[in-house]
């Protein structure tokens, strides 16, 4: 899987993006709903955050394994 920075991402790398925009999406819907922040609500948001930003970052980063086997492969290395 190419990552976002390449200069050919993958349909995974999207996918994932978009993902982790939408979980950044529905914290800051759930944030601006609620009047005051109680402790449900604070740990609501720092339970999406860590998930929002590992996605966002194996997303830039992609699988660079599985690119470099792929690309061997297909020139009999």
């Amino acid at each position: 899987m190419n990552g976002l920075l390449s200069s050919a991402p993958s349909q995974q790398a999207v996918r994932l993006a978009l993902g982790g925009l939408l979980l950044q999406f529905i914290q800051s819907a759930l944030l601006l709903l609620s009047p005051q922040l109680n402790g449900d609500d604070r740990l609501l948001i720092w339970a999406l955050t860590p998930i929002t930003l590992g996605l966002f970052a194996f997303a830039l980063r992609g699988n660079l394994g599985s690119a470099g086997n792929s690309a061997r492969s297909r020139h009999g290395r």
